[in-house]
C-alpha cells in the first residue's frame, strides 16, 4: 500500500500542492535517506524563493506588489535531520555559486594585469582602454555584515538568501556592533524595503531600490524561544518566519 505523504497527521505540510516532480524527490529522499517530507519541502521553498528573486512580482491589490522573500526557520531536536534537506535544496545555488566565482577569478586576473599596463599597452594587448573591475555574481551568503551585504547585493541586483546552519547565532549578531540597528535593518529587508547605505569615510551611498533577501536556517527547540523573546514579539520579527516545528 502506497504511503500518503502529503497527508499525513504528522507531516503538516502541504506538499499536495507542489508539482509533482517535486513531490516525487520529496518522497524518494524521505524513502532513500530519511529527510523529513516537511524539512525537505520548505528547503525547496528556500531555494525557489531565491531562484526567482526580483524576476517576479505578485500585485495584490492596486499598487501592492509582494515578492517571493521568505523567512524559514526549521526547527528540531539535534539530530532530527534538519541540515540535511536544506544542504540538497541549495546544492544547485552553490554550484552556481562556484562557478561564477571561477568566473570572476579568471576576469578579475585579467582585471589586474589590465591594469598594470599603460593605455597604450593595453589597446595594444587586446584590452579595454579603461577596464571596469568585474562584480562576482552570486545567490548565496552567509557570515556577513550588514555593511558587507547591501555591496554584494549591489552587485546582484536579482537578489540573495542569507543562509545560516544555526539561526541562534545570526539572532546573536544583531547587537553585535549597535544596538537593534541591524534586526530593525532585516525587518525592512523582509517588506522588501529601499535600502540606503553610507559606507563610513566614503562620498558612495549604496541604494537599493528594491532589495531581495530571503533567510533560512536551522535551530533547536530549546533556543526558539530566543525569537520571542523582548521586543521582537512586538516588533514583528517573530511573525516574519516561517518556522517548522518537529518532535516533542
Amino acid at each position: 500500500m502506497e504511503r500518503d505523504y502529503t497527508r499525513s497527521a504528522t507531516n503538516a505540510f502541504p506538499v499536495h500542492v507542489l508539482p509533482e516532480r517535486l513531490q516525487r524527490i520529496i518522497r524518494e529522499l524521505h524513502d532513500s535517506n530519511g529527510f523529513p517530507v516537511d524539512y525537505t519541502a520548505a528547503s525547496m521553498m528556500a531555494a525557489i524563493s531565491v531562484a526567482v528573486g526580483n524576476s517576479h512580482r505578485v500585485e495584490v491589490k492596486r499598487n501592492w506588489h509582494e515578492s517571493a522573500i521568505l523567512y524559514i526557520a526549521i526547527v528540531g531536536r539535534p539530530g532530527a535531520c534538519k541540515s540535511h534537506p536544506l544542504a540538497f535544496a541549495m546544492r544547485p545555488l552553490v554550484n552556481a555559486d562556484w562557478k561564477n566565482n571561477l568566473d570572476y577569478q579568471k576576469k578579475y586576473a585579467e582585471y589586474q594585469q589590465a591594469i598594470a599596463m599603460s593605455r597604450k599597452e593595453r589597446v595594444h594587448a587586446g584590452f579595454e582602454q579603461f577596464p571596469k573591475e568585474p562584480k562576482r555574481l552570486r545567490y548565496l551568503v552567509s557570515d556577513v555584515t550588514q555593511e558587507g551585504l547591501s555591496a554584494i547585493h549591489s552587485h546582484n541586483p536579482r537578489g540573495l538568501c542569507l543562509w545560516v546552519d544555526e539561526l541562534s547565532a545570526w539572532f546573536k549578531n544583531f547587537t553585535r556592533y549597535n544596538n537593534g540597528s541591524e534586526e530593525q535593518f532585516w525587518l525592512s529587508a523582509f517588506n522588501g524595503s529601499t535600502t540606503m547605505s553610507d559606507r563610513k569615510n566614503c562620498q558612495n551611498s549604496i541604494f537599493i531600490k528594491r532589495p531581495f533577501i530571503s533567510v533560512v536556517g536551522t535551530i533547536q527547540k530549546r533556543l526558539l524561544t530566543e525569537l520571542a523573546n523582548g521586543e521582537r514579539t512586538a516588533n514583528g520579527l517573530a511573525q516574519s518566519s516561517f518556522a517548522l516545528l518537529r518532535g516533542h
